[in-house]
C-alpha cells in the first residue's frame, strides 16, 4: 500500500532520496530528528540543553509550520519511510509561538544572541514586512545520510520554494561553521554576526567555551527579487 509520502510528487530526487514539501504528518519525525542533531549545535551544547528540551522547543514551532508549503523533508526511498533530513522554514516576520521564549528560560542567551543579529540585519533592511523574507530556520540531517549532499539539496530547494512563493529574499541564522559554509555554497552572503568570544549575556561570556571552527552566530541573506 502506498504511504502518504509515497503519494506525493517529489520536488527532487537524488542519491536514493526524494525531497518533498513537509506535511503535518511529518511533524513527529522532524521534531525527533532536529532534537537529536541540535543537541550537538554549538550554542545549545554550550548551555547543556538536552535532547528532550530541544524536542519540546521544536515541537512548539511545528503545528502549522509544515502545512504552509515552506518546509522540506528528504525521504529515503524504499519499503519504509525513513526521514533522512528536514529543513523547517518560516516567514522571518511571523510571530513566535505562544510560550516562546517565556517557557524556555534556559534558552535566553540564545534568544539574546540571535535577536541581536536579527536586529542588526533589520537595521540594514528597514521596513521589512511579512511575506518578504523566508527564514531558512532549522536544518538537520540523519548521520546515516551524511556526505550525500542532503543539506545542500535542502538549502537549494528551500530557496526555490521561497522564489515560487514570491518572497523577495531568504535569510538563515547559522550558529555553526558547517551550516555557515552550506549557506555560502547556496549563494548566501553574511549580513550580520556576533562572535561567541565577545558576546555577553547578563555580563557573562556564556558562549566563550565554544571551540573552533565555530566562532560566531551569523545571519546570511540571498536576495531573490531586488526591490
Amino acid at each position: 500500500m502506498a504511504t502518504t509520502r509515497q503519494l506525493r510528487s517529489p520536488l527532487h530526487q537524488a542519491g536514493g532520496l526524494a525531497y518533498h514539501l513537509a506535511r503535518e504528518c511529518d511533524d513527529e519525525g522532524i521534531a525527533r530528528l532536529l532534537a537529536a542533531r541540535f543537541v550537538h549545535e554549538p550554542m545549545g551544547a554550550a548551555l547543556g540543553l538536552t535532547e528532550a528540551e530541544l524536542y519540546e522547543f521544536v515541537r512548539r514551532f511545528l503545528p502549522g509550520r509544515t502545512s504552509t508549503g515552506f518546509s522540506i523533508v528528504a525521504i529515503a526511498e524504499g519499503p519504509a519511510d525513513v526521514l533522512a533530513g528536514a529543513f523547517i522554514n518560516r516567514d522571518f516576520k511571523a510571530p513566535v509561538p505562544v510560550g516562546v521564549p517565556e517557557e524556555f528560560p534556559r534558552w535566553s542567551p540564545i534568544f539574546a544572541a540571535v535577536g541581536k543579529v536579527d536586529e542588526a540585519y533589520e537595521a540594514q533592511v528597514p521596513g521589512l514586512e511579512a511575506g518578504q523574507a523566508l527564514d531558512l530556520w532549522m536544518v538537520g540531517v540523519d548521520p546515516s545520510y551524511s556526505r550525500r549532499g542532503v543539506a545542500r539539496n535542502l538549502f537549494r530547494l528551500s530557496v526555490e520554494v521561497a522564489r515560487r512563493q514570491g518572497f523577495e529574499r531568504c535569510v538563515a541564522e547559522c550558529t555553526g561553521a558547517f551550516s555557515q559554509r552550506a549557506a555560502v555554497e547556496a549563494g548566501f552572503r553574511e549580513r550580520a554576526s556576533v562572535t561567541y568570544q565577545d558576546f555577553l549575556f547578563e555580563g557573562r561570556p556564556v558562549f566563550a567555551s565554544i571551540p573552533e571552527p565555530h566562532v560566531k552566530v551569523a545571519l546570511y541573506e540571498r536576495v531573490l527579487f531586488p526591490r
